[in-house]
């Protein structure tokens, strides 16, 4: 009862006549005129001073006007905030990503559309990043399997051929392409187990009946690099994620392709939000024919 009062009141107040305030609160005029003197009536006060159609505030309605304006003033405010969330001209997007080059590539895209939209991005492993979905943790991801899970919706993203980076001093340095045969018992630095890298490398070592001698490990992909560097040992790593510098060499391998994928995740049922579904949309955008 109060509250329909108060907001009639406001309206009045705010529109400076009880036919606008009317049409501000979609209803009939004399619905507010009802309400506002109902509250003058219950509290025995006078709100406003009525000269034709014009009405001014009494001092009591000043004072009020002061209490309601924290109770109803902020409701343009509030839409307005809204729209240009669905517009993404504001608001902010949570993103995890397993590989920086991806999103980074995204995000320079729906930025350059939507300057003031906020991105807080996180790197982590996969399975961490849906679990952060799930959570709420994260809008979207970018990850290196398709999910498979009807609890997420995925898109292909794009896909990195997985090359093999040597120090300056080792032999393979000096050959632009080398045979997958020819890693057997060579050292590497190897991210974990987590990894998609490391995933699809194994495999392909397998496959081909190679075995390597993994003299590190690491879940760091800058670790990768660095351990190079210092020719520690050979390194697999995504052409996304070379570093280039005089003392690393990247080699090819001239009888297997081996590639990690990206793929842009959501929760389904979170699909045709405004800003996820305007991540995705930039992410088909940047995908590479």
């Amino acid at each position: 009862m109060h509250q329909r009062w108060l907001e009639a009141f406001h309206a009045v107040a705010r529109t400076g006549g009880f036919t606008a305030a009317a049409k501000s609160l979609n209803v009939g005029q004399p619905t507010v005129s009802t309400h506002v003197r109902a509250l003058e009536d219950h509290f025995r006060v006078e709100l406003f001073h009525r000269r034709g159609r014009t009405v001014e505030l009494t001092e009591i309605g000043k004072q009020l006007i002061l209490i309601t304006q924290g109770m109803f003033g902020h409701e343009g405010e509030a839409i307005g905030l809204l729209r240009a969330a669905q517009a993404l001209e504001a608001g902010s997007l949570k993103i995890g990503a397993i590989r920086p080059s991806d999103v980074m590539e995204i995000g320079a895209t729906i930025l350059k559309q939507h300057a003031n939209l906020k991105l807080a991005v996180t790197v982590g492993a996969g399975p961490d990043l849906l679990e952060g979905l799930l959570k709420f943790d994260f809008d979207v991801a970018v990850v290196g399997d398709d999910p498979g899970d009807p609890r997420f919706f995925s898109q292909f993203y794009n896909k990195h051929r997985i090359l093999i980076v040597a120090n300056v001093n080792h032999p393979f340095a000096k050959r632009r392409s080398i045979r997958i045969e020819e890693l057997d018992g060579q050292n590497f630095i190897l991210r974990t187990s987590g990894s998609t890298t490391r995933k699809v490398f194994d495999q392909a070592l397998q496959k081909a009946g190679v075995k390597v001698h993994a003299i590190m490990e690491t879940n760091n992909r800058e670790a990768v690099n660095a351990a190079i560097f210092q020719g520690i040992g050979l390194g697999a790593i995504s052409e996304s994620e070379i570093i280039g510098h005089e003392r690393l060499k990247i080699v090819t391998l001239s009888n297997v392709e081996i590639y990690n994928y990206a793929y842009a995740v959501c929760l389904a049922e979170r699909r045709k939000r405004p800003l996820i579904d305007g991540f995705l949309k930039a992410a088909k955008k940047t995908r590479p024919n």
